[in-house]
Order: structure tokens, then C-alpha cells, then sequence
């Protein structure tokens, strides 16, 4: 991949912890923007849940390219915390839907690992997918330390 790829990726992957890094700071300084109904910490869940079904999805494609080198049953475990991640919107409980989206975000960055093993993905992919993933629990942590 070409320097200047890796920068448009490192840029759009950053740029994308930004509603999660806003929804902290409007839940720990709700009158920075005064709108009627505004929840930041529904605004991560959902969020989160998209954003957890986006990398699933890059779990699938690396399977239906590269089904023979990557890790056992991929396809249905990507499926699976795609499916979970919706589930947890669902449970009505910021801490429970929270923790159950940090399990997601670990669990397919320890997929990403797998992947980084079988030369399916770039060391610089990986270490973004982690340093993103760092940031984005680090959020979801400090949502339920403040709900």
C-alpha cells in the first residue's frame, strides 16, 4: 500500500474514535452543547455497535478472499459479534450494554491478530486496529465511569 493510503486509513481510522471521544466530554460538560434530548452516552452505544459491525464486516471479506489462510470459522464468529453488538442496545443498562461492547471491540481486535498472523493483514493496519481499539475502550470505560 502506498505512503499516502496509509495516511488517508490513519486519518479516516482516528477521525472515526471522534464521536466516542466527544460523547466523554458532553457527558462530563453537558452545557457545552445545549441541544434538547441529547444523550452521549446512547449516542456511543449506537455508535459503537455500528462501528463493531463495520469491522465484522472486514472479518467477512477477509474470509470470502481469503477463506484457506484465515482463522477457523471466522465468517460465523464475526457474524456472531456483529449480532451481539445490536443485541446490547438492547439491554436497557448503559454498564451492560458498555461491557458488552468492550468484549466486541477486544475480541475482534484479538481476530485482527489472528489475521496479522496469517500475513492477511498489515503490521501498520494492525497496530492502527489496536490503537484505535485502545481508544475506543478507553472511552466506553470513562461512559460508564460517569453514567
Amino acid at each position: 500500500m502506498k505512503q499516502r493510503d496509509i495516511i488517508v486509513a490513519n486519518t479516516l481510522t482516528y477521525s472515526g474514535t471522534l464521536p466516542l471521544i466527544g460523547s466523554v466530554i458532553l457527558l462530563q460538560f453537558p452545557t457545552l452543547l445545549p441541544m434538547a434530548g441529547l444523550d452521549a452516552a446512547l449516542i456511543a452505544s449506537t455508535y459503537s455497535a455500528v462501528i463493531i459491525s463495520f469491522l465484522s464486516g472486514i472479518h467477512w471479506a477477509a474470509y470470502l478472499f481469503f477463506a484457506d489462510r484465515c482463522p477457523r470459522h471466522l465468517l460465523i464468529r464475526s457474524n456472531v459479534v456483529a449480532l451481539l453488538a445490536w443485541v446490547s442496545l438492547l439491554t436497557g443498562n448503559q454498564l451492560t450494554t458498555s461491557l458488552l461492547q468492550i468484549l466486541c471491540f477486544l475480541y475482534l481486535l484479538a481476530l485482527d491478530s489472528k489475521l496479522r498472523d496469517a500475513a492477511l493483514l498489515a503490521e501498520w493496519f494492525f497496530r492502527l486496529r489496536r490503537n484505535a481499539t485502545l481508544i475506543v475502550v478507553s472511552c466506553l470505560l470513562l461512559i460508564v465511569v460517569v453514567v
